[in-house]
This record gives structure tokens, sequence and C-alpha cells, in this order.
């Protein structure tokens, strides 16, 4: 290292030199510059050397020598300047003088006490100088050594502050120099000394003399460095004794006649006053003086005292100096005079010196300061060693006080644990000793050893002649004051609040872990209430809290937390949400801790002046603040009502939640607005709150007296201080209303507090302001019930629920639910729509934060209509994630919503109804506004597919009484996709609209483009049921399939293949089995190339060679194949009137179509929201053969419905004993087949249905319109909603010979079961007992015999029936069915579905159903719905016939009892009983059904349909008459025949019918007709005689009766025209007249 310095300098040197070379300078001076160059920078420090450049350290040098070129002989040469060159902030001392000890030592120190050195350089060269002292040499052998001093310091003004220092240094080097030139003869004079001491007179203790001697001796052997020395005599002056130096004697810096020359009093002599033989003949102390040579403290002295005879001191030797370094490293048993007294010390205190108390005391000696061995007689070493010894054993702060026996000064050692020393301990315990002694003067020394203690050594040095006492206990109380000063402190608080234990355990923890920051801030009684705070965190997330007043007055919130310290970017707006401003944080890491721990303290100030104290608010601050930080509460607006409204965090809960709700519902302000309005009239928000509590508040009507008062004390209070004293003064009796209201019951205190708030707003200025406001009270007023006061376990759920009658909700959008439960919390909300007490629905995740209720009111439209074919009437329900993962993967996300999903569930049925043993069980801790409402089912939908599980385990846990029913298709339940179930429903439709074509898509060959993958379920399933499918083209998210000509076997074998396959895509398609052209893309492709194969089968122009993906996917959409089939999700079908924007699925804008351009035959809708309805109704405009999603799909539904109800049913076994679970699941997965086939027939009869009413449609269009206004009027349908034609469009199709189609009829067949259900279920039709056996019906054939009981308790057994009445009539009999026949009879909805089911059971028409239906794909489509139509026309008329039976009753086994063996015996006597021209007609109709393919038998029963118009009547008169039924047809059928009845009745029935009043009308004649028909045959029958050669008939005409004559004229006259109302009144009033006719 010394020879890298070395050369850096050599370099350095060699630089300046040549810096120098360049100046014009003699020759000789340049050389010796040279030589004093290299001697200067050879004593360079490293790292100085770039202090100056090489030209400007050549400056500094040359003019160095110029300095030294002349010097006083004898005197040092100082100068102070301030360079032009060089550092501009530096001052530069130089000096130059004889060489000699202490120089650099004394000048640094001199320069030290006025501030720091930045250089020090200081060569010392030998040179030769004239007597003048002019420089003749330098350098060389020859001359004398004189040291040469180069110092920087901080730079000095120029004139006197150099001139200053500049006198300082010289006096300081004089001193310097008179102490080395009297050295020699200053330690020849103590040796001298030493020697005589012994043989002085009335010298009485040989040994202490002796002693001393040692003593002086050992001084003058280096253990001392002389600076001075005087004689001084005691002598008689003016005053008194005096002291008087000696002329002459001094050396050193005493040599001088300048310092202290004049006598003095004798009392400065250091031993006056003392008695001969009391003190020993050497003093050892310190002068008041400080050196000014070497080191820069008190200089020791040591004063020799000569004594009289007497004994009493003459006269004093005194020598000043500074005991070397030599002295302060000896051992004190090896220095004379110390040694007897550390000897003594060793003695006194009884140890042995080998035990370990005396070894420790042998090292206290040792390493006491020596100024105390030197200074301290026996008495005040033994006290002084003695207590240390103890603090060794004890560890403690501790204070002693010396004070010097010539009362010069005080000594003090304070001893004090070193880990609370610091520097403002030890300046703090200075000050302290300074102030208590009156210090002048003080200096310190510290010691930091092994042990456990730091110690001080304070001398101070009071003001000259100052007497000064002082208390040693108030000092080392004081002492131990400044060293315990926090952590003391903080413990001794600990130990007051805690006790001794728990207190001094938490002072150890954490007193010691806190930042010095906070010690400087925090007074220890607080710290002590953190420390507790601290210790009391449990877990990660604990958090503590304390809204108080500082000690000055600020308003302050501290948070003591586990964790991190909370960005500012967090805590700033949480605070300012809460009411306050953040003015500074103060924030506090703990360190050393098993985890991070962080205490913040906010200077906060509330935005506006507090209403309330702040003891009022303090909780309710601090418990919100912690709701915040925990997420369970949100950071906004509200939450100023903490401190403006004293509202609790859970009640401003509340109002968010009705913000959130009214926000979903659609009310026209932001929360932003709506926040501002309750903080601007905090009062009305407090108001709102307690109407809250009053109207839901389950204890509110049961609170004790005391309670009572309390609460009225604090509602008054409340009021108080919101309410503004101007509406006080205006209605002084509304605060005491307000609390009045408290003692009644909880109606009347809801009035009285909606009146309150009516009050109130009178002083809302703003209009926005009050229908806020009203809104709140609005939807309040809705509130059916709350989770709001549910405790669970103790604990309040992180959720609130609310349940809404929808209908009082102000501006609810429609279609307005019946009831709904909307779920509020920081981590999700969720909405749940109901259209009736039993309802079912999916629930979805949706992404729509803002709107999700409109998406769920959106879907729930389509559920509705959906559910029509099930028992529950539609729901829906949808949730939204607020805080997903930030970058989480796909398994966090998912996570997060099954959280979520969890919490959605829990909140629905937190306020549900429960059953227990069959009675209704409300929910705890909810005070209902409603009836009994415990049915709550739910189902999977869009992200909750796989959820069903989950939502059975929240049910059973919470005792649901549905159990693992609540949610279909879970682990216990019907797998979907296991069944195919949705795709099987949606295949019926699509095999129904190919034999509309005349062709069979199970036995024929069809193209088919498809949306969606063989992973999925819909599209999966779908692709598999029929192996006939030509699939030509597929595309889903990820990739497009194209395979322009695929072998039907081998692709169907290949998609099972990837049907079976986890997460299969179209890339695992094999590519092998591709046809030519074909290929497999991906949709991120730029452009996808397009093979003369797939132009030809795409119907694309073959000038195109590639398409970007959408564009191809939309050229697949319009592709002319057979059948497009939709798997997947989006819409990709719209109508040419609709814009994108309003389909609302901006992914598939770019590949949408209209339905006018789509090429298929048909459509299946596997998946929901293909098509708009717009799309499907233009598509069917254009030849699509399609339904609605709603009907293609509703399997799904029907099959989960059938679960629940099935798991209900068995339920009831369960819960009597007689099935286990086990048995339960697998009597469910028995029965998998037989669901699946009921399911089936319902999408198998609902196709058919519409079928019906399509063929019907043309010439039925007129009811239908009617149809539809009827549902209009009555508020149950939204004709532009459902986009269904206008009356005008309905007028314009009758006149282009259109009808509906089948998207539109679809819809008119839900709404009509949607209308029926309800109207079944609120009359008797579910108590019939011949339609139990509708209950049977519905449920699987194995548990029909079993479980027949079981299902007479089903909870759902009405519903059941009434949907199974409601699926059989209008499926059979159509949409406007219902409507007419009210119209046409003015009976009810009951009375028609008993005539109805009763017809149905006469005619045994399920048999004929089933016989066509078993002709699918043999016969034409035509040819069964012409047979269908022909069983229809029958049972209305029979419907009509028996709702209009004069006296008749509607009990359906009566009149089937009383009608149908009669008619089944009717139907085998035709043809026989007819005419000629009846039986020719039957053969005719008979050849045209076997023409059309029908089997014989069948041909035979629909050939006999026509003719059983009457059955009914000829059943009547039969049984009226007594006659055979098969006489009774013989007349009846000749008689109309003869009478032109049959041409009469059908005249009427074609009659328009354009009202109610038509309806009637037509009605009527029918019904008259009928009657007189039958009071005819009775004449007739009643004529019959034994005649054999005429037939009854033939015997009545016969008659000559006028009447008779004149009927049959007129009736041939009508005959030839077309009958009208009057014309067909007549005729039938005519027939009346005839058969008045009395015969003989």
């Amino acid at each position: 290292m010394n020879a890298i310095r070395a050369a850096v300098n050599e370099s350095l040197a060699a630089a300046v030199i040549d810096e120098t070379s360049k100046k014009d300078s003699p020759v000789q001076r340049l050389q010796e510059a040279q030589f004093f160059i290299r001697t200067f920078f050879a004593r360079l420090a490293a790292g100085d050397e770039s202090l100056h450049t090489p030209a400007q350290w050549a400056e500094l040098v040359l003019d160095l020598l110029g300095f030294i070129a002349r010097r006083e002989p004898g005197r040092a040469s100082v100068r102070v300047t301030n360079p032009a060159l060089g550092h501009d902030g530096r001052s530069v001392v130089e000096v130059v003088t004889d060489d000699m000890p202490f120089l650099v030592d004394t000048v640094s120190m001199i320069l030290s006490a006025d501030g720091p050195i930045h250089t020090v350089i200081h060569p010392v060269v030998r040179v030769v100088r004239d007597a003048a002292g002019a420089l003749q040499s330098i350098g060389g052998d020859q001359g004398q050594p004189e040291s040469v001093m180069h110092f920087e310091i901080d730079r000095l003004a120029d004139g006197e502050p150099q001139a200053e220092l500049k006198a300082r240094i010289e006096s300081a080097l004089d001193d310097v120099r008179l102490a080395v030139r009297d050295w020699e003869a200053m330690r020849d004079k103590a040796r001298a000394i030493a020697a005589e001491l012994p043989v002085r007179p009335n010298t009485r203790d040989v040994a202490a003399t002796t002693e001393s001697a040692e003593f002086l001796r050992w001084l003058a052997d280096d253990n001392f460095t002389f600076l001075g020395y005087r004689e001084y005599e005691v002598r008689q002056g003016e005053g008194g004794e005096v002291l008087q130096s000696v002329e002459g004697s001094g050396l050193g810096i005493l040599s001088g006649t300048e310092r202290s020359l004049a006598p003095r009093s004798v009392a400065s002599l250091g031993a006056h006053g003392a008695t001969a033989g009391s003190i020993e003949p050497v003093i050892l102390t310190k002068t008041n003086a400080r050196s000014q040579v070497h080191r820069p403290g008190h200089m020791d002295y040591v004063g020799v005292l000569r004594f009289d005879a007497n004994g009493k001191p003459i006269a004093e030797q005194r020598f000043l100096g500074m005991f070397s370094s030599n002295a302060y490293m000896a051992r004190p048993q090896d220095v004379p005079v110390v040694r007897d007294k550390v000897e003594a010390v060793l003695t006194r205190s009884g140890l042995k010196r080998d035990s370990h108390s005396g070894k420790s005391l042998r090292h206290i000696l040792e390493t006491l300061p020596r100024d105390e061995l030197f200074q301290s007689n026996e008495d005040e070493l033994y006290q002084a060693v003695s207590g240390i010894l103890e603090l060794r054993q004890r560890a403690r702060t501790q204070l002693f006080v010396r004070r010097d026996r010539y009362g010069r000064f005080f000594t003090c050692m304070v001893f004090v644990p070193r880990e609370r020393f610091n520097t403002t301990v030890r300046e703090r315990i200075e000050a302290l000793l300074r102030e208590a002694l009156h210090g002048q003067e003080l200096d310190s020394t510290v010691l930091l050893g092994d042990s456990a203690l730091a110690r001080l050594h304070v001398v101070v040095r009071p003001r000259v002649g100052e007497q000064v006492s002082y208390d040693l206990h108030a000092l080392e109380e004081g002492v131990a004051g400044i060293v315990r000063n926090w952590q003391d402190e903080v413990r001794d608080s600990l130990v007051g609040r805690l006790g001794p234990q728990r207190g001094v355990v938490l002072a150890n923890r954490y007193a010691r872990a806190m930042p010095p920051g906070y010690i400087d801030e925090v007074a220890p009684a607080v710290a002590a209430a953190d420390i507790e705070a601290l210790a009391s965190l449990e877990g990660d997330d604990a958090i503590r809290m304390s809204l108080y007043r500082h000690a000055d007055g600020s308003l302050r919130f501290k948070v003591i937390h586990a964790g991190e310290p909370i960005p500012l970017s967090e805590a700033l707006p949480m605070l300012e949400n809460m009411g306050v401003r953040m003015l500074a944080e103060h924030v506090y890491s703990l360190e050393g801790q098993e985890r991070p721990l962080t205490i913040h303290d906010f200077e906060v100030k509330p935005k506006q002046p507090l209403s309330f104290e702040l003891e009022h608010v303090r909780d309710r601050f601090e418990r919100a603040f912690e709701a915040l930080w925990r997420g369970q509460a949100e950071s906004d607006g509200f939450n100023n009502l903490v401190l403006f409204a004293q509202a609790d965090w859970r009640q401003i809960a509340v109002l968010r939640g009705y913000c959130k709700y009214l926000q979903q519902v659609g009310i026209a302000f932001s929360q932003t607005y709506m926040e501002a309005t309750l903080n601007r009239y905090p009062a009305i928000a407090g108001v709102l709150i307690e109407l809250f509590h009053a109207k839901f508040d389950p204890r509110r009507e049961s609170l004790s007296a005391d309670e009572l008062v309390r609460a009225g004390e604090d509602l008054r209070r409340e009021m108080l201080a919101l309410i503004p004293e101007s509406t006080r003064n205006a209605r002084p009796d509304l605060v005491d209303g307000m609390v009045a209201c408290l003692a009644k019951p909880r109606a009347e205190q809801e009035r009285a507090l909606v009146e309150a708030l009516r009050t109130l707003l009178d002083d809302v200025a703003s209009l926005d302001d009050e229908r806020i406001v009203k809104s709140y009270l609005d939807v309040i007023g809705a509130t059916l019930r709350t989770s709001f006061f549910q405790q669970w376990d103790g604990q309040f759920r992180p959720y609130i629920s609310f349940k809404f009658d929808s209908h009082r909700v102000p501006d609810a959008p429609k279609p307005v639910p019946y009831r709904e439960i909307f779920v509020y919390s920081p981590r999700v909300e969720g909405v749940h729509l109901r259209f009736g007490p039993v309802a079912r629905g999916g629930l979805r995740w949706s992404d729509r934060r803002e709107d999700f209720r409109t998406e769920v009111l959106g879907l729930v439209k389509a559920q509705m209509v959906k559910n029509t074919v099930i028992v529950p009437v539609g729901s829906k329900g949808g949730f939204f994630v607020k805080n997903p993962p930030e970058g989480g993967d796909r398994d966090a996300q998912l996570a997060e919503g099954i959280a979520c999903y969890r919490l959605f569930i829990a909140g629905l049925l937190d306020i549900t109804d429960n059953l227990v043993e069959g009675k209704v069980v409300p929910p705890h801790d909810v005070v209902r506004h409603d009836q009994d409402d415990p049915y709550l089912v739910v189902a999977a939908d869009k992200g909750t597919a796989t959820f069903s599980d989950i939502a059975n385990a929240i049910s059973v846990g919470h005792g649901f009484w549905l159990g693992d029913a609540f949610a279909s298709g879970g682990s216990n339940g019907y797998d979907h996709k296991a069944m195919g179930i949705t795709a099987k429903g949606a295949w019926e439709s699509v095999k129904r609209h190919f034999r509309a074509l005349g062709r069979d898509s199970q036995t024929q060959d069809f193209t088919c483009v498809g949306i969606g993958d063989m992973s999925g379920d819909v599209f999966g399933n779908g692709m598999l049921l029929s192996r006939h499918i030509r699939l030509v083209a597929a595309f889903d998210h990820r990739h497009v399939f194209l395979d322009p000509n695929p072998d039907v076997e081998r692709s169907f074998v290949e998609r099972e293949r990837m049907f079976k396959l986890p997460r299969s895509s179209w890339e695992d398609y094999d590519k092998s089995l591709i046809s030519a052209g074909g290929g497999v893309y991906p949709r991120s492709a730029k452009s996808i190339p397009l093979s003369p194969e797939v132009r030809a089968v795409l119907g694309i122009k073959g000038d195109v060679t590639q398409l970007s993906p959408t564009e191809l996917l939309s050229a697949i959409l319009k592709a002319p194949v057979d059948l497009l089939w939709n798997g997947g999700i989006g819409t990709y079908v719209k109508a040419s009137s609709e814009t994108h924007a309003e389909v609302g699925d901006r992914a598939n804008n770019a590949l949408r179509v209209n339905g006018a351009e789509l090429r298929c035959k048909v459509v299946g809708e596997g998946g929901n929201l293909g098509m708009t309805q717009k799309g499907r109704i233009e598509a069917a405009h254009h030849g699509v053969l399609l339904n609605t999603d709603f009907i293609d799909n509703s399997a799904g539904v029907d099959t989960s419905d059938h679960e629940v109800n099935i798991k209900i049913l068995l339920g009831d076994a369960m819960q009597r004993g007689e099935l286990t679970d086990e048995a339960r699941n697998e009597q469910l997965r028995v029965m998998t087949d037989e669901v699946g086939r009921l399911v089936l027939w319902d999408n198998y009869r609902q196709n058919q249905a519409i079928t019906v009413m399509e063929h019907q449609s043309i010439k039925r269009i007129g009811s239908m319109a009617h149809f539809i206004r009827t549902l209009e009027s009555e508020g149950l349908l939204d004709r532009q909603v459902e986009n269904l034609p206008s009356d005008a469009e309905l007028t314009e199709r009758k006149t282009r010979g259109q009808g509906l189609t089948r998207p539109e009829l679809s819809v008119l067949l839900s709404y009509d079961k949607i209308k029926l259900f309800q109207q079944l279920l609120e009359s008797d039709v579910p108590e019939d007992p011949y339609l139990s056996k509708e209950l049977v019906r519905y449920f699987p054939e194995p548990l029909h015999g079993k479980y027949a009981e079981h299902m007479q308790r089903h909870r759902l057994k009405r519903e059941i029936i009434a949907t199974a009445v409601t699926n059989s009539t209008i499926n059979r009999m159509g949409a406007t069915f219902m409507m007419r026949m009210q119209e046409d009879t003015g009976q009810g909805p009951a009375a028609i579905a008993k005539a109805y089911t009763a017809a149905r059971e006469i005619l045994d028409a399920r048999e004929l159903w089933a016989e066509i239906e078993a002709l699918d794909s043999k016969v034409a489509e035509n040819t069964q719905i012409d047979a269908i139509l022909q069983i229809w026309n029958l049972l209305r008329h029979m419907t009509r016939w028996l709702l209009n039976r004069p006296g008749g009753t509607l009990d359906i086994a009566a009149n089937v009892e009383r009608y149908h063996d009669h008619v089944s015996e009717l139907r085998k006597a035709l043809p026989d009983a007819l005419t000629d021209t009846g039986r020719g007609d039957f053969e005719s109709s008979q050849e045209k059904w076997e023409g059309l393919g029908l089997p014989g038998d069948l041909a035979v029963r629909l050939a006999r349909l026509s003719e059983l118009r009457a059955a009914l009547d000829m059943v009547e008169v039969a049984q009226q008459s007594g006659a055979p039924i098969a006489r009774v047809a013989t007349v009846f059928y000749e008689l109309g025949e003869a009478l032109d009845l049959e041409w009469l009745r059908d005249q009427i029935e074609a009659l328009p019918v354009e009202g109610a009043w038509h309806a009637q009308a037509r009605g009527s004649l029918l019904d008259e007709l009928n009657h007189q028909h039958r009071a005819l045959a009775l004449q007739v029958l009643s004529l019959c005689g034994d005649r054999t050669d005429r037939t009854p008939v033939q015997a009545w005409l016969e008659r000559d009766d006028a009447t008779l004559k004149y009927t049959r004229a007129m009736l041939a006259e009508i005959l030839a025209q077309n009958a009208d109302y009057p014309i067909a009144s007549v005729a039938v009033r005519r027939l009346a007249q005839l058969a008045q006719v009395p015969v003989g």
C-alpha cells in the first residue's frame, strides 16, 4: 500500500515539478523547489492529491517556498490566507518553525477548535539561514531542521478572524517552544525534589513521604509531559497571608512574568487549612486552565508541599503538564501513591483476591479513569468502586459524584445500560450535571467496553470561587429519568395497565423495537396503549384503531396492524371518504418481530364541523375503517355518514345496497350524486336508517324499558344534532314524535317515520335530491325481508339480502317480476328474479357490472316462455364478481367466482322460508312482510355449469327442505351432457322440420353447418343424434372446420371419438378423414384459403380464393345446406331492420348475418340467443323452418324440473325412513332413460302444437290477432317486446294469405300456457280427483305404484297438476282455444279444462294421437296434421257441448262415466248407423286416409270422427228415450240429412267472429241447433212403432204438418245461399218452433 502511495505521490511530484519548470525562476530556486516538492508530497495523505491540479499545486508550493524564505530566528512564522487558486471554499494556514515535539498536535488542536481540517501536510526539511533568518539553502545535510506545516480549513473571512487565529497559533507555539526548551530542567527538578523530600522537616509519615518521592521519580520516567514549573511561598500581605511566586523559579510555560505572578490569597494553596499530617506532601489535581500544547484538556497539577516545623505548609513546588499515555496505560499497582490506595481498597473490601468478586473489584480499579485514581482519597475511591461492583451484579443506572478536594471541579461517573446509551442521553446527562453543578466548563469521556453498562466520565468546572451545593439523590433521579425517559416509562405504564408480569414481557418485546422517530414523537403512556394494541394482534389481518385528540388538540386517527405499511394511495381515499382530510401521516414500522408490524398515526381534519361529540362517533368511525380494511365495506362517499350522521358502517351498507339496487333498476342518477344527496341531508339519511330499523329489526317491538329509554335518548341526541334548527322550530313536535313512536307497534313506527321524512323533504331544495330521497323511501317500502339483522354463530354475514315486491319498486322495467332478491356485498352483487311463487331458472355469472339486472331480466323473459313446459314459472338470477384477481390465472378467477357464488346462494337462502316436517319455518331474525314463501330452486347457467354441487351443499348446510334438489344436475342428479338431453330436445324440432320437408333426418343423409365444437354439450351431443349428418363446416371461438364432402359414417365415428376426448377442439379432428379441399384453420389466421369444393358446398362465388376468418364464418352461416345447428354461445343472426348494437353481442358483430340471408332449410337452436327474434321471423318469412331457442332447448330445464320434483317426492319417503340416500340415488340413476323419454315427449308435443297452429294460422289469423290484443289488454304481453306483428300487419298478412310464422306462434303458445297455468293454479282444478292421474303421469313409471301416496303429499302437487293440464290442453288445442272457448261459452278456464279433459277421455283421443304419431316419417306430415285436426275439431265441439249442457256437471269422472261407453258403442255402430249418403261419404273418407298411407283400422277410426259430432247429443237422447244408442244414431243421422242440419251447423261455425259478441252469438246458435236436433230426435223416436217398411224419420216426415212443410221449404231456400247471422238465427228459431209442435 505504501509503495502504491509513494508511486502516486512521486507521479504527482513529477507533474508539479514539470509545472514549476515552466515558471520564470532562477535555476537554483528551481532545484530547491524540486527537492522541496518531493519532500512536500512525500507526506501527502492518500486522496489529497486531487484537491488541486498540478498547476495549482505548483503555484502553492512556489508560494510556500517564498514564505519559507525568511523567518525570524527563535520564532515561528505563521500566516493565514485565502488563496485565489485552489479550493475557493477554504483558507490556508501555513507555519514554519524550528522542528520540535508537539508542533503538529498543537496547531491541529487550535484549528480543530474552530472547525474541520481538510488537509495536513507537514514536511521537515533542513535549511541554512543567515543571522537575519534569510534562507540560504534548503535540503542536504547542512543546516537546522525546520517544520513546514500546510493546513487547509474552512474558509475564514478576511481581516480580524484571520489575525485572531494567527495570534492564537503563535501563542501556542510559543508555549511549545518554552516547554520543549525547559523540559529537561523540569524533569531534573522533579528528581531533585524526590531525592530531597524524605529529609524535609516535619515529615511525619515516612511511608507516605517515601511513596510521594517515588511518585515524582515515576513522573520523571516519561510518565508526565512537563509543561511548566514554579515555586510559591506563603508570605504576609496586606489582607493576610498570600501565596507569592518565587522570582526566577519559573520554567517552561511558567517562566514568563505575565502568567499570574501577582500575589494571591493563600486560599489558592491546595493544602490551605489542612493540619499537619492530614495531607500527603504531594497534591494531585487539575488546573483551571486548558493546555495549549499537545492536548486540549485541563493540565494536570502536581504540587509538592514544604512544611515548617509545625507541619504547616509554607511553600509549594508546582508542576504543570499532562500525564503521558504511558501513565494512563500503567497498571494501578505499578503507580506510586495510587498503588497504596488500590491496595487499601482491596483490603478494605474483605474480598478474596482470587474470588469472582475480588477479581471484578480489581478489574474495576484497573479500568477506572486514572484521574480518579490520582485525585481520589482512599475513602472516595472505596465508596466509588464498591458502588460500581454492585452494579456488576445488578446493572442499572447509577451516578457517582466526587468534589475535587480543592473545590476546582466535580468529577461524575455515570453508569448507563449500554443499550440505552446514545448521544442524546449523553448530552442530556451533561446538561443536567452542568446545570446542577453550575458548570462553566464541562469535559466528558465515554467508555463502552464488554460490560452491560456504558460509563460516562464527566468533569464539571463551576465558576471560579462559586460555592456549589447539590442534592445527590435528586441528581441520581434526574439521571435515571433521562436514561429511562422512554422505554422505562413505557414499561412502567404497561405494568400499571397490565400488571408486572405481562407488562414487563410486553415492554421487553415491543418497547425496544420501536423506531427512533416513534420514541421521539410518542409519549410513553400513549406508547403503552399502542403496545397493548400490538400485542393483541392475532392473525395476519389483525388491526386495532383509535380516533383521538392529540395532546396538541389536533384530531388523530391511529391504525395499528400486522403487515407492511398501508400505501398512502390506499389510505388517503379511504379517510377522505370517511369525512376527514388527511393533513399528515406518521408511519412507524417495528423491526425484529416475527412478522412486520406497523403503526400509522394520521393527522386528520373533519371536512365540516362535527355535529356530534367525538365519543359518540369514535367507535363507529373505528369499526367503519376496520370494515374497509377487511374489505367488508366499500370505500365511497356514503362513508361520510359515519361522522356526519353518526351512522354505523353496516347501516351505511344498507343505504349503499339500496343505491346499487336502484341503479340496477335504472334510476337516472349516478351513485356519486346519490351519495352527495344523503351527505347534504344527513338528517334524512338518519331517518331512512331509523325507518329501516323500525320495519325490520326483530327486537324493535320487544325492547325493555331501559332499552327504550336509551334508544330514545340516542335518537333524540342524533335528531337534535342533525335536523336544522329552523325545521325544529317550525315543527317542535317532530323530534318528540319520532322518539315517542319507539314504544308503539311496528306499523305505527313506520308511519311516524315516513311522515317525519316527508316533513324533512320540505327542506330539500333540489327536485333531483327529492326524487332520490323518495326513491329510497319507495324501495324501503317495497322491501319485504332483509338479512341485515341475522347473525350466524354470533356473526353478521358479509352481505345483505333484500327481498322486494317488484311491483312496488318505482319505475321497475317490464316485465315486472313477482318477487326478487338482491344480494349486496363489497365482493359480489347479484339479483334473483321470480315470476311466481314456484319458479325456477339458472343463475349466471355475469360480466355486466352496471346492468346485470337488465341482463337477467332479458334472460328471464326467455325463461318464462321456456318454463311453460315445466311446473315452475320463470325465474333467473345473476351475480357479478366485483373484485376478480388482478392478473390472476384461470384457476384464481374461478376460485373467486365460486366464492362469490357461495355468498350469493347463501344470501338467497338466508331469507327464504324453510319446511320442517311439512310446516313452514321462517328464517331467524327476519321480519316478514309477505306470506309464506318456501320454494326456491336454482339451476346452472353461463359460467355456473359445474356449480350445482356447491349450491346443494349450501342448501344442505342451511337445512333447506329441498336438500340437494335445490340445484339440479349435481353429482346426485341428472347430468345433462351425459344424457344429451338439451340436444335431444332440440333435435325433436329438427326432426319435425325435416318431416315437414318430406325427409327423414334419421334415415336420409343431409348437409349441415354448425356453431360449436365436439367438446360442447349441445353441439357435441347434437352432432351424434343421426348417423346421416354430413357436417360440411363448423366453427367455434378457436377454429374453423371445413369438410366439403364428408364420408357420413367415418365422420360420425370421428365426431364420436372427439366427443369422448376431454376438452377436445376441432384441431383434434383426424385430418386424414377430411375430404378433399377441407381442413381445420385457426380463427386467428389472417386469411383462410378456399378450395373449389368448399366454395361449392358453401355457395361462394368461384373467383373467391380466400376469405378472412370472419368473412368465412359469415359464409358458413349463409351456406345453402339442409341444417344450421347452433350449439354455441353468441348471437349470429339478426333481422335486416336491426343494428348490431341492438343485438348486444359485440364479439360477433363482424360475422353476424341477417335472417333473410340464410339459405339453410332448417335451423336447430340448441344454444340460447343464437338468433334475435326478429331475425327468426325474417328467416321464417324467407322459407327457413325454425322455432325459437326457448322451444328447441327446453329439454334441459324440463329435465331439471323432473329431477327436483322427483327428489321432493323421494325426500318424503326418506323423511319417513322408507328410503336411504344410497337407494334414492340408485333410483334416480335407473330412471334416467325414463325421465329423458318424458322430457322429450314435451318437446315433441310442443313442436306438434306449433305445427298444428301453423296449419291453422292463415284460416284463424283473425282469432290469433284477437288473442294478441287480449293478452295486451290484460298486461300480459308487450307486442313490441315480443316482436309480434301489429294489427295492421296482421290485416295485411290476411290479405296476402299469410299466417303467423313458427317463431311468432311459439311466443303465443308460451304466453297462453303462462296465463292458463296461473288461472288453473288459482282454481280448483288441481283438487279434481280425476286429475290425480296427471300427477302420476308426470312421474316416471317406476314411481307410480310404490310412491302413489307420497305423490298426494307432494309439496308441488297442485302446481304439477296445473302444469300437466295446461300442457295437455294447449299442446293439443293450440294457443287460442281457451280464449275462444271462454268467449263462446262464458265459462272460465277451470271449467274449460275440465270439459276438455272429459271430452278427451270420452273420445279416447290419446289412443288416436298415439297411432297417428307412430306414423312419423311413414306418412306425410300434412297427412298426420290433417288427422290431428280432425280430432281437434271434434274435441273443440265436444268441450263446448259439455260446457253448454243445461244442468250438466263439470265433474270429469261423472262426465266420462256418463258418456264414454255410449260413445265407444256409437263408434262401433259406424258406418252402419249412417244413411246411404253418409255411408258413401264414410267410405270416401276411409279411402282417402288409406290412400295417404294410414293403416286400415286408423283410417276407419278417422273416418268415424267426422260422424261423431253429435255423439254427446245422441247419448243424451238415448238416455232420455231409453232407446239403444245405435237406433238413436240412425234417427240422428237420417234426421240431420233430411233437414240439412249438418250443413246448417257448418254454416254457423263458419260465421266470422270479429269480437266477443260475435263469438257469443255463434256459440248460442250452435247450442240452440244442437238442442233442437236432440228435441226433434226425441219426437221422432216417440213416433216409432212396430212398422218395418219405413224408418222412424220417414214416418215423422210424412206427417201432414204445416209447420214441418214450411220449415223444410225455408231450409231448402237457405241451402241455396251462404248463411249469415240473421239467416242462421231464423233457421234455428224455425227448428225450435218445429220441435215444439206436438206429435200424435
